[in-house]
């Protein structure tokens, strides 16, 4: 019988262990490896590699679908399909995935951040596609974020603060804030009712 070497395991195999095909159509060489190498070169590649980075072991061409689909063990043809078959989805331009649980849905949302719910045609579900989060009923993203983001609640509460040394000064007595919005500067606090001058602060 015919033998031919594999380039791979240096092992003469029959000619009948080789496929009619070079790995990838893009190859230009001979078919040097045999079919069981092949099996064996794409599993190596798919646990070291992204999915679609499966490459020819001898000359480095891209591997596409069909040349997957005619070499690969079934069990990673079957996630190189699942895995190829999302990934033309996400190509979709408004494309968005539902992120409720269990949920294996996804739908065009073409409003995109101009309107930020989600709703999910299979499971009815919803969420927000600013925060990637379940739909916060009843607030708005800013109003959402203001109540989640404690970095805003400081800036605001520092603000506040800032505003306040700014426009108030505290009671000599009790040390109360306290602002004044027109008339004289004799001021009487309202808390412990002590008089002084806005000006200094000396008592009256």
């Amino acid at each position: 019988k015919e033998l031919k070497d594999c380039i791979i395991c240096a092992e003469s195999r029959s000619i009948r262990r080789f496929s009619e095909h070079t790995p990838t159509s893009q190859c230009s060489h001979e078919i040097n490896t045999c079919r069981r190498c092949l099996r064996t070169w794409i599993e190596s590649e798919w646990k070291a590699k992204m999915w679609d980075q499966l490459k020819c072991p001898e000359c480095k061409a891209q591997m596409q679908f069909a040349d997957v689909k005619a070499a690969a063990p079934s069990h990673i043809l079957k996630r190189y399909e699942r895995l190829s078959s999302r990934a033309a989805m996400e190509a979709i331009p408004g494309f968005r995935w539902c992120i409720a649980k269990g949920c294996k849905s996804g739908q065009v949302h073409d409003e995109g951040y101009l309107t930020p719910r989600f709703r999910c045609v299979a499971c009815k579900a919803s969420h927000c596609v600013v925060h990637e989060v379940k739909w916060h009923k009843g607030e708005t993203c800013a109003e959402y974020d203001y109540r989640t983001d404690q970095s805003l609640k400081k800036a605001e509460n520092e603000a506040s603060k800032k505003l306040i040394q700014q426009m108030a000064k505290k009671c000599p007595g009790c040390k109360w804030n306290i602002e004044k919005h027109d008339g004289c500067d004799h001021m009487t606090c309202s808390k412990c009712r002590h008089q002084f001058c806005w000006i200094c602060l000396a008592p009256y």
